[in-house]
């Protein structure tokens, strides 16, 4: 009798399993420890804002652990740390994506690493291993279905980073084959993630990566006690595509050269705090403005060629849009910014607050912001970006952008990132702080230990 066909679980296991430092290509491992740089910084700078004293407070409230909670002096049990951690690391939407999954891959990996890192006494090879494990299952179950999720009215990276938080964290348990595969089963309960936020620009899209996080956590620990989950809980009758989604892409797009091709670094990073759809547009708007000399008063209308796809995360309500309500709703507004780079020599944290969102110089302009639907773009296999100007002496200029800037096919340099990640800490910590945790996260995999690292996180 011939062996079953492994199911995309059990694959997804035998891999994370197998993985050791040895097999992980040094550029893969310098990519990821710029990775967590980022998210450091992006998580200490989401401590300033609106939204994290409730996040803070419910943290607080249910007593403390052997976890760091970044940019402030609580501690929590582990799921705690990575729920409130992996928020703080959605809550600027500064953090990266990957463009054919649109998952935001890092707020999920990394705080959930960190925390379990944190709490078993790993060290640094250790946890970067589980990372890339984490960052393989994300991008790959998303990218099997493009877009789909989010058609839906899913978030993927909600969704599909519960199954990749429950591997980093089995990893960091030392779950065996079987164990990651019910820990994978059991997480097809906990995934989850709507985007009814975008009807009123509330809250609750910063949760998500956090809530995958702890969710992916549990799954491990359950599993890890002996809980049962189906092998099957991919692709199966009531799985999760067919739950989802209504149907079972080709699964070969998760499991197809695993291990060798490293979709790790397709992940890219975010030049602005912003919905990533928005990014390759506000380049060319920065640049006409550049090369042009434009002022708000030279330009009569911005049409930006959108696919439709964006058009209801981005472009509607038009009305919402031109005037957001909130800041996150702003972050979400394709009008706004790209209104936002006609008008500032740099778009930063600050052009989303609550007192930037009400200035009428700005909004003027995001009222000139229309959008027309382009059949030909490439989205989601991209994230690109076409614009016209249309100027009241008559001239129209226009821009593309085929690829968003910190894409692989349009990195951002090392440099780059290292000073956004400079500039996000530093709202919070003094510079020779900011500095000491720089050297440290990106020397990750010789650490010894993780808790040098994320006391450097902590407030005194």
């Amino acid at each position: 009798m011939s062996k079953p066909m492994a199911t995309c679980a059990e694959v997804l296991s035998e891999f994370t399993h197998d993985l050791h430092l040895d097999a992980i290509p040094r550029e893969v491992r310098e990519n990821v420890a710029l990775r967590v740089l980022d998210i450091l910084g992006i998580a200490l700078a989401s401590t300033a804002q609106d939204f994290a004293p409730s996040l803070l407070g419910l943290v607080e409230a249910w007593g403390s652990g052997e976890c760091t909670v970044i940019g402030t002096k609580l501690h929590a049990p582990a799921p705690m740390a990575i729920l409130t951690n992996g928020s703080l690391a959605h809550g600027l939407d500064y953090d990266d994506t990957h463009t054919a999954a649109i998952c935001h891959a890092s707020a999920v990996v990394v705080p959930t690493a960190l925390a379990l890192g944190e709490s078993l006494a790993l060290d640094g090879a250790t946890v970067l291993a589980a990372m890339v494990a984490g960052y393989e299952t994300i991008t790959r179950i998303g990218m099997a279905a493009p877009g789909e999720f989010h058609a839906r009215g899913w978030h993927a990276t909600g969704v599909c980073g519960t199954f990749a938080a429950t591997l980093v964290a089995g990893k960091c348990l030392g779950l065996s084959r079987s164990q990651l595969t019910a820990a994978l089963g059991i997480a097809g309960s906990f995934a989850s993630g709507v985007l009814e936020h975008l009807e009123d620009g509330s809250w609750v899209k910063r949760l998500h990566p956090g809530w995958a996080g702890h969710s992916g956590a549990l799954a491990a620990g359950l599993a890890r006690g002996g809980f049962t989950g189906p092998a099957t809980i991919l692709e199966g009758r009531f799985g999760l595509y067919r739950t989802f989604l209504g149907s079972v892409p080709d699964l070969s797009r998760v499991t197809a050269e695993l291990g060798s091709r490293w979709e790790t670094l397709r992940v890219a990073f975010k030049p602005y705090p912003c919905c990533h759809y928005n990014h390759a547009y506000m380049d060319c708007a920065a640049r006409l403005k550049r090369e042009h000399g434009l002022t708000p008063g030279t330009i009569q209308e911005v049409e930006c060629l959108v696919p439709a796809g964006q058009v209801p995360i981005v472009c509607e309500p038009l009305e919402a849009k031109r005037r957001p309500r909130t800041p996150y709703d702003a972050q979400f507004s394709l009008a706004y910014s790209v209104a936002a780079a006609l008008v500032d020599d740099e778009v930063g944290v600050d052009t989303y607050s609550p007192e930037r969102i009400k200035d009428e110089r700005l909004l003027a302009v995001a009222r000139k912001v229309r959008y027309t639907v382009d059949p030909g773009s490439a989205f989601p296999r991209t994230f690109p970006g076409r614009l016209r100007i249309r100027l009241v002496d008559g001239r129209v200029l226009e821009a593309a952008e085929p690829f968003n800037r910190g894409s692989a096919e349009n990195p951002l340099g090392v440099s780059e990132v290292v000073a956004k990640f400079r500039r996000n800490a530093g709202r919070v910590l003094p510079p020779s702080r900011v500095s000491t945790l720089e050297e440290a996260a990106l020397g990750l995999e010789r650490a010894s230990s993780l808790r040098p690292l994320l006391a450097l996180c902590a407030l005194p």
